[in-house]
């Protein structure tokens, strides 16, 4: 079997731009860089922000001769502000005046990754053009080369699956999650080893069990131009499926659904002669879920109720996810005093500018979280000072996973087990579409770094 492929579950993009400030970069003495512009149609101005956190307001010249009517501001330097609307607020436009064939989802993607992506300085050079009139291609084209390679970040129209997605809902979904592998030397012909298969689902109804290999769909091998029907289709599916020695294969029908996936997966705990006196909790964790915190504060009290000495840690499998969800998990793991004290789990560092501009909201703390949706961490943790931690990973083991095993580290000792992990230190957020976009797209794209390192 040859390399692990990447699954792609959205169109996925990595922002990261290596240009530097060029000559033509709006910048202004003492100020630092203009990095945004926002218009006020009530008062018909346009206020600055630069990248040391100061402001400045500039009178808009209003051109009736267009419909709509535009407005706009040359500045001292040359740089061009402009909206095509002078009728509505909202952020303008820095620089040349755009032909008015840009297209506006292109000209979305630029306005979001030159205010929000890590490495917004990089891209205020490449402003799009009338020729950029596929968002998509324009995304692509001005990525850097190690975000295109690891595809860290995307851009996606389907709002709707997207935010499901990020809460462990799914739709079109068969339930199992498969590891696509190339299955010979020519990197064509692919086969899905079954990862797990979530409770309650298309796929464990269907009798798919972990362990399997997929080696057909619908009649069809597949292959590199076909495998990721895996993950997810729109119709009923036909896969052929042998054991884990590659014998006796069978065709399983599988009708797709919307399903919700409990990302605490399985949890027990071992004990008795074998074990040497030894409790040992074991938790099986797919995705940092926010709004599964619930689960984890259950499994967790069912530890703390049996007073286990060792906690297994199993997320092999576990690309990442939310950052609260992580510092939830830590804050039922770390010692309990550091818990108590709300000691730092870990800083965010944006651009320039929105270090500044987010200030301490940049700290997650441990034994912080949402009080109004979930029940305190601390009423469940099983560390008084003497838990031996195991973390289980591969490759797969990425974002999230990797950054609570690296922020527990200051506070106990933590055993890593297996393979190294992804080397993903970045984090995002979603940037939803302007609200006058007929056809909205959102851009999720990569916009802060962890104090992760490179892997483990």
């Amino acid at each position: 079997m040859k390399k692990i492929l990447f699954t792609l579950f959205t169109i996925t993009l990595l922002l990261t731009l290596s240009t530097s400030c060029q000559e033509d970069d709006p910048i202004v003495k003492d100020k630092g860089r203009l990095i945004s512009a926002t218009y006020h149609a009530t008062y018909k101005t346009f206020t600055l922000t630069y990248s040391n956190g100061q402001t400045e307001t500039v009178n808009a010249v209003i051109d009736n001769n267009t419909t709509p009517p535009t407005a706009s501001a040359t500045l001292d330097d040359g740089t061009e502000i402009y909206v095509k609307d002078s009728s509505q607020s909202g952020k303008a436009t820095i620089g040349e005046k755009p032909d008015q064939d840009l297209n506006v989802v292109t000209q979305f993607v630029y306005d979001g990754m030159s205010q929000y992506y890590l490495w917004s300085n990089e891209v205020i050079s490449k402003k799009p053009t009338a020729n950029d009139k596929d968002p998509e291609e324009y995304f692509y084209k001005i990525l850097n080369d190690t975000d295109t390679q690891h595809g860290w970040s995307w851009i996606t129209d389907d709002v709707e699956s997207l935010m499901a997605g990020f809460e462990g809902e799914s739709t079109d979904a068969f339930g199992f999650q498969p590891q696509a592998l190339y299955y010979d030397s020519s990197m064509s012909r692919i086969v899905g080893f079954v990862r797990y298969v979530y409770p309650n689902t298309p796929a464990e109804k269907a009798g798919i069990k972990r362990g399997e290999v997929i080696t057909h769909a619908n009649g069809n091998l597949i292959t590199v131009s076909n495998y990721m029907i895996m993950y997810g289709a729109n119709a009923k599916t036909t896969f052929t499926v042998l054991d884990q020695n590659f014998e006796n294969p069978r065709d399983v029908e599988i009708t797709p659904a919307k399903i919700s996936t409990d990302p605490v997966l399985y949890s027990n705990i071992y004990e008795g002669e074998d074990f040497n006196g030894r409790k040992i909790g074991y938790l099986f964790y797919t995705n940092f879920y926010e709004n599964y915190n619930e689960s984890l504060f259950h499994a967790f009290t069912e530890f703390k109720s049996a007073g286990i000495t060792d906690l297994v840690l199993d997320l092999r499998y576990n690309p990442g996810g939310g950052i609260s969800a992580a510092t939830y998990l830590a804050s039922l793991i770390a010692p309990i005093e550091a818990v108590q004290k709300k000691e730092p789990f870990t800083i965010l560092s944006f651009n320039e500018y929105l270090n500044k501009e987010y200030g301490d909201s940049r700290k997650y703390n441990l034994g912080e979280y949402n009080s109004t949706e979930y029940s305190n961490p601390i009423n469940a943790n099983i560390n008084n000072g003497n838990l031996n931690l195991y973390v289980i990973t591969t490759s797969s083991s990425a974002s999230a996973s990797e950054l609570i095993t690296f922020c527990l580290m200051p506070y106990m000792q933590v055993e890593h087990i297996g393979e190294k992990t992804s080397g993903k230190y970045t984090a995002s957020q979603t940037i939803h579409a302007y609200n006058s976009f007929p056809d909205p797209n959102t851009k999720r794209i990569r916009a802060q770094r962890l104090y992760v390192e490179s892997g483990l």
